[in-house]
């Protein structure tokens, strides 16, 4: 059998296997009740943090809020983009689930955003976000349930992975590639700078898939990301939200976190 027809075999599979995680997930639900995935919810969000972590959660999560205020802004609309994204960030390094809530939040008031200042990358990469959302949601769910030592996930439980050679050069020809196909996008329809606005749609789309997957690889393409992001709300020829930018540095400081944790993460697996 060729590479390529295990491919689309592989590819298959994982089709057939979408209904019957989904019922997996669902069985666990209902066999938990509303209490316990009530209580489940709040063990993901709340319990398990050092201190530590959760000084860090509360100052990361903060700036915006004290932004807002030093500096007599009334955009609230970005301060909730701000925090409700510097809050799914933190969630995403430490493994949590509930992160996919507070990106959904965050994408739908940052597609509002970008559509009024006319970033068309960022009106479509929020658009991919809010699909996503569910998406990544359900993968780290399947991941939980497989298995019969897993039929109830234990707080911030999540199997990392890390890329090898191919799968490097496998995500970096998928980020060129949708980098350059949004970039001819948006340069049929007259943007100004159409593949420098298609940037964060290459390392988004790219970051966002990793992300679903469980590999710890994400971080790369979300700091490349967020450095970018930081250039075009606060440095570039569009700029002057520092909100946005401000919620960029924020997420650049967490991607290293992130790294290093999902990195620790995937050393302490291979040694168990």
């Amino acid at each position: 059998m060729t590479t390529l027809e295990n491919r689309k075999n592989n590819l298959l599979q994982s089709f057939k296997e979408v209904p019957q995680n989904i019922g997996k997930i669902f069985a666990v639900a209902r066999q938990m009740g509303f209490s316990g995935v009530a209580k489940a919810a709040y063990n993901d969000l709340f319990v398990g943090r050092s201190l530590f972590q959760w000084l860090y959660l509360i100052v990361l999560s903060s700036v915006p809020i004290v932004l807002h205020f030093t500096s007599g802004s009334n955009d609230w609309m970005g301060l909730f983009t701000a925090w409700t994204g510097n809050l799914c960030v933190i969630l995403v390094a430490e493994g949590r689930a509930s992160n996919y809530l507070f990106g959904f939040l965050s994408n739908v008031v940052y597609f509002a955003l970008s559509f009024q200042n006319m970033f068309y990358g960022e009106v479509m990469t929020a658009i991919f976000f809010i699909v996503m959302q569910p998406v990544g949601l359900y993968f780290w769910l399947a991941d939980r349930v497989k298995g019969e030592k897993k039929e109830e996930p234990q707080v911030s439980e999540f199997a990392t992975r890390k890329l090898n050679f191919f799968g490097w050069i496998k995500w970096l020809c998928f980020t060129v590639l949708v980098w350059g196909t949004f970039g001819l996008i948006y340069q049929s329809i007259g943007a100004a700078r159409p593949f420098r606005d298609s940037i964060t749609d290459g390392t988004n789309w790219t970051g966002q898939f990793l992300q679903s997957y469980l590999y710890r690889e994400q971080w790369v393409f979300w700091i490349a990301t967020n450095l970018f992001s930081i250039y075009l709300w606060w440095m570039g020829p569009d700029s002057g939200n520092l909100q946005m930018a401000a919620m960029y540095f924020v997420w650049t400081i967490n991607s290293i976190v992130g790294w290093y944790q999902w990195s620790k993460a995937v050393k302490e697996r291979k040694g168990a």
